[in-house]
């Protein structure tokens, strides 16, 4: 049964993920947490959201290992770190990804029962695994060539 709720909320993210990223694009782009992004061309930021959904869905569908995930975000920590985008810039945009999609799901009501609801809850903490080693893996990648750039100047 929580396999069908899997079903239901992934194929919700699948349907609606250019939507979704449209949505929270305008939350990015005109926070004061998040004004790096205006800096990078709009297609830019509308990519690294829409790859963000793009993974939970096979993450949630098993597709994905961890190892992919590591290394994914591990890369695009670096590549934040080389734009300029502050380490706390980066972070908050994953939080807001986060954060819009439950908003998301929980506005489209499709739970005909309390049970769906629980189920949909316990999805939820494998939703949070995920943006959990996104962050993890993201802040690693970007600790990482922070490293690397303090040798080559020193």
């Amino acid at each position: 049964m929580t396999e069908m709720i899997y079903q239901k909320i992934v194929e919700l993210i699948q349907a609606n993920a250019d939507h979704l990223t449209k949505r929270l694009m305008r939350d990015i782009l005109s926070r004061e947490e998040t004004r790096s992004y205006k800096t990078l061309p709009e297609k830019e930021v509308y990519w690294r959201v829409f790859d963000v959904y793009s993974r939970l869905d096979s993450w949630l569908s098993k597709d994905k290992k961890k190892g992919e995930i590591k290394q994914h975000y591990t890369k695009l920590g670096a590549q934040s770190y080389n734009e300029d985008i502050p380490l706390s810039d980066l972070v908050m945009m994953l939080l807001l990804i986060k954060r819009h999609l439950w908003i998301f799901v929980m506005e489209n009501q499709f739970f005909s029962s309390s049970f769906e609801l629980s189920q949909a809850l316990e999805l939820n903490n494998k939703v949070v695994l995920f943006f959990d080693r996104v962050i993890y893996f993201a802040v690693m990648g970007y600790e990482e060539e922070m490293r690397k750039s303090l040798k080559k100047a020193g």
